[in-house]
């Protein structure tokens, strides 16, 4: 008994919902009726689920990942057996390639492995052993499959073209398609004609200008995912989203990313195009930027803030920071002894033996002498220093400083853009085999010429600026309070976020914090050269610690004691020019 195998293909989604496959579908089973049909006992097979809905012909994807792809492979694992039928509405719905591409695929079947092609549509079936008029036949046919979607092609083209150019000049909606937290109204004009608008989604829009206050307070694409997860935030969706998926219950990683990178926040509008070389498909920028197509819903000082801050984050690596974000001092803290990173280890809530600890990275494989220091200790010890001290007299901040630094962010995200520009040129260039315009290779001369200058800035603002830092207007001081205030009573997002901004106040401040776990005491070393030795006991200046082990015994008994006496008694042992350590008022 041989098997009719139907094969359905159309290449919009739109269609789904149109006659086209019913048409097909009927097609086939009325093949199957015809009485020659009949008498050999062929009957319809459909295990194969052999249908390709919305799947293009014109670049060949059904044949490659599709379940025509499917059918190839039945038909070399034996499943689909010599003398069977494929059954199509025309040799349009296999392939729409070039003939020089698609005729050997055809043949291949026919001559090779002995299966029949009914073309449903008409009475032609191909097989094997038929003479060369059928050939004629079958390259004609597959001619005018593929010139009709090249034509299309060229059609779809141009419009588009005309839509955006339309955008650029005009103002013009181009498309119905835009960012998830926008959407387009239609109206109805008397003249019969219709107007698009475009208009914010107002819960989307807080959402997105949620996830960049996260971002600028220096929590990832992947703590925010989980945020805006626990909060049951809504994840944004288009209407013909796939249904029954629990996809979009979860906010994804990767999506938060595009957020961040999109500049569609900005109001702007990048025209794409899909370009062939070499027979690869690459989507390159087609034209330049439309400035202010979208509602603006993002600051441009937010958003390049955001970038420099992720680049910042991808730069340093961050990091596991957990539910709680466990370890403030993240690729900050040092062994004072081999120079390693202070990696942070918890060893379970046993009473005895667990706990959490800062430990020399290097001494958990053996290449240093392993001393721990119990975590709670170093972040309380230096956040009740740094909660207490005048962070700004620290740094001698002035109002110079901060119109430097803010010059500085500006010239270094003009640098980035001008970055990601030329490295759009290069992609372009090498997408298209050198086939660039004389104006986009002026534009990345200009763009060559504008990036040594902004290097040239950067070198020139760095050295007035020396070792000083960007300060915030929001202080270091209160977000210690609130920590302390909140972290038992407050729930787990909100103490990651407290602990995130407290994080990203340290990096602002603090070069880098160096243990010594032997004596407990941590070298805070501020972005300005200032440095400040903390043990449980007090704050220490400038002061290197002695070089023998016996002489540090003896400094921090002194600290021990000094530690304990009245206000008034400090006083006096500062006076005290004997005293060898110089303790500073907190």
């Amino acid at each position: 008994m041989t098997k009719i195998w139907p094969y359905i293909r159309f290449s919009s989604d739109e269609q789904k919902h149109g006659d086209s496959r019913r048409r097909q579908r009927e097609l086939v089973e009325s093949f199957a009726r015809r009485p020659e049909i009949v008498a050999e006992g062929s009957v319809i097979d459909d295990s194969l689920d052999l249908n390709d809905l919305g799947v293009s012909g014109y670049r060949g994807k059904n044949l490659l990942t599709g379940r025509f792809k499917a059918f190839l492979d039945a038909v070399e694992a034996g499943v689909v057996k010599p003398g069977d039928y494929l059954a199509v509405e025309a040799l349009n719905r296999i392939t729409r390639l070039d003939p020089m591409e698609s005729l050997p695929i055809i043949l291949s079947l026919i001559q090779e492995k002995g299966i029949r092609i009914a073309i449903t549509s008409g009475s032609q079936i191909y097989k094997k052993g038929d003479d060369i008029s059928s050939l004629y036949i079958a390259v004609g046919e597959l001619q005018r499959g593929f010139k009709e979607s090249q034509e299309k092609g060229v059609r779809v083209k141009e419009a588009w073209n005309s839509k955006k150019k339309r955008a650029a000049d005009h103002g013009e909606i181009a498309t119905s398609r835009v960012p998830l937290w926008l959407a387009v109204d239609v109206t109805k004009l008397e003249s019969g004609t219709t107007k698009r608008t475009i208009r914010e989604i107002d819960e989307r829009v807080a959402v997105v200008r949620e996830i960049f206050r996260l971002s600028d307070i220096n929590i990832g694409a992947v703590a925010t995912a989980r945020i805006l997860t626990d909060r049951g935030v809504p994840t944004f969706t288009r209407e013909n989203a796939r249904k029954n998926s629990n996809y979009g219950d979860f906010w994804q990683v990767t999506y938060i990313r595009k957020i961040l990178a999109n500049r569609a926040v900005l109001g702007h509008y990048q025209p794409m195009q899909w370009l062939e070389v070499d027979g690869k498909r690459s989507r390159v920028n087609h034209g330049a930027e439309i400035k202010y197509y979208f509602p603006q819903i993002i600051s441009s000082e937010l958003f390049d803030r955001v970038q420099l801050k992720k680049d910042s984050r991808k730069n340093e690596g961050q990091g596991n920071k957990g539910l709680k974000f466990s370890n403030l001092f993240t690729k900050m803290a040092f062994c004072s002894e081999c120079g390693a990173v202070a990696h942070h280890v918890n060893k379970g809530k046993d009473p005895k033996k667990g706990g959490r600890y800062l430990v020399c990275y290097r001494a958990k494989y053996g290449s240093c002498a392993y001393k721990s220091w119990r975590y709670e200790k170093v972040e309380s010890m230096i956040l009740s220093y740094l909660a207490e001290a005048d962070i700004k007299s620290i740094m001698r901040d002035d109002n110079k400083v901060d119109v430097l630094i803010n010059e500085r962010y500006k010239i270094e995200s003009e640098l980035v853009a001008v970055r990601e520009m030329l490295e759009n040129f290069r992609k372009d260039f090498k997408a298209l085999n050198g086939r660039i315009s004389n104006i986009e290779r002026e534009l990345a001369i200009e763009n060559e010429a504008r990036l040594i200058e902004f290097k040239s800035k950067l070198q020139s603002l760095d050295a007035e600026i020396l070792d000083a830092i960007e300060q915030q207007k929001a202080d270091i001081k209160q977000e210690v309070k609130s920590l302390q205030e909140m972290e038992s009573v407050a729930d787990e997002n909100t103490v990651f976020e407290i602990r995130s901004k407290i994080n990203a106040r340290l990096k602002l401040v603090v070069d880098r914090i160096v243990l010594n776990f032997a004596l407990q005491v941590a070298e805070v070393r501020f972005k300005n050269g200032v440095v400040r030795y903390i043990h449980e006991g007090g704050v220490f200046g400038n002061i290197m610690p002695p070089p023998t082990p016996e002489q540090s015994l003896e400094d921090l008994r002194q600290i021990e004691e000094w530690s304990k006496l009245s206000h008034d008694e400090k006083k006096s042992t500062w006076a005290d020019s004997a005293f060898p350590i110089v303790p500073l008022k907190i």
